[in-house]
């Protein structure tokens, strides 16, 4: 989950920034695909602090589902981030501590401002078009860049009053509490002890680091335009390849590039919306799967959001508008359907798996 912050109200999870042009020439652009674009990676690489084990993926999978970790033990991580909808929650803005169910029909007084994004292939945030080189760590994190690392996001939403806290606890006060409650149950006991060394396993820094190496393990399969670029000619219809050709020729890769079709970076020349702060440039992976789409949630197809981008402020946008139609097929050949959606059978606090989301 994605914490509130001052400076990004009413944000999106779709953003095209830079695609000047959407009805852009379907030719080939003039230089190869694999220059603005590389094949996702099946590896994660973790971090020299972090290296994975298989005692800190389990113990994190645990954390991710256990509400344990909320101030009133009724919402967890999964809770925004389910497989059910594409590990987000499916809604414009997310209901955290006072809400009951999940995704869209999920209930609740308080909201956050922003959407949350999917947590699949987050090992890869911040990747440019080259391959993973030894020592990269994903990153960074959050809607405004805060936080360098994956582990140092992980705890963020946990101290959110809206999102986990609940205002029963002071952010000074949450932390403590759940170090408690760990320490009481023996098979979080066991889980630490056989996860990290030393003579205090539980900790702040260790649920940090479990949970990151938890959440480095959600990645897709290739998809079929991985195949495509793999040399896999077969792999995309004529109308895929004229709307990627479209992506690229209307400028969308200035933004979105590389393997995540991310640059990841914040471009205040660039605004979602010319009355909106500019925000980090999301992945467009499995974005057919984020929807609505916009700040406010305007754009309930990838087709109006596309067709924004050509200031098309209808919604009536019909089949027929070929330019359209041709980038959002191409943007749906980036699904993986096929994505991790293991749920644990239990969490060691014996509370509801995930929280209240029935």
């Amino acid at each position: 989950m994605e914490r509130h912050v001052a400076l990004i109200v009413l944000i999106s999870m779709f953003s095209l920034v830079g695609c000047d042009e959407p009805g852009a020439s379907g030719a080939p652009p003039a230089e190869p695909y694999t220059s603005f674009f590389t094949p996702l990676p099946q590896a994660a690489v973790f971090p020299d602090d972090n290296a994975f084990s298989e005692e800190k993926r389990a113990l994190g999978e645990f954390l991710f589902w256990d509400p344990i970790l909320s101030g009133r033990m009724n919402v967890s991580c999964a809770t925004c981030h389910h497989p059910d909808h594409g590990w987000a929650d499916g809604r414009l803005f997310s209901i955290g501590v006072d809400g009951t169910g999940l995704g869209p029909t999920r209930s609740g007084s308080l909201e956050t401002p922003f959407h949350s994004p999917s947590v699949l292939n987050v090992a890869f945030t911040g990747l440019a078009q080259t391959q993973p080189q030894p020592g990269f760590v994903s990153g960074g994190y959050f809607w405004d860049l805060r936080v360098a690392t994956l582990e140092d996001q992980a705890i963020d939403p946990i101290k959110s009053e809206v999102e986990m806290r609940s205002s029963d606890f002071l952010e000074e006060e949450i932390m403590p509490e759940i170090l408690q409650r760990l320490a009481l149950i023996p098979e979080y006991q066991d889980l630490f002890s056989a996860a990290f060394e030393g003579p205090d396993p539980i900790s702040e820094e260790n649920i940090a680091r479990a949970l990151a190496t938890y959440q480095r393990t959600l990645i897709t399969s290739p998809t079929r335009f991985d195949a495509f670029l793999a040399g896999d000619e077969t792999a995309l219809t004529d109308a895929e390849i004229a709307g990627l050709n479209k992506f690229i020729n209307g400028g969308c890769t200035d933004c979105h590039s590389g393997p995540m079709l991310a640059d990841n970076l914040i471009d205040p020349a660039k605004p979602i919306q010319v009355d909106k702060p500019a925000v980090r440039t999301p992945t467009m992976r499995n974005v057919e799967l984020t929807a609505p789409y916009m700040h406010d949630g305007s754009r309930a197809t990838l087709r109006q959001a596309i067709a924004l981008y050509e200031d098309r402020n209808d919604l009536d946008v019909s089949l027929e508008d070929d330019d359209f139609g041709d980038i959002e097929r191409f943007l749906r050949t980036l699904t993986d359907s096929s994505f991790p959606r293991q749920v644990p059978d239990y969490v060691p606090s014996q509370l509801p798996v995930g929280g209240e989301i029935l």
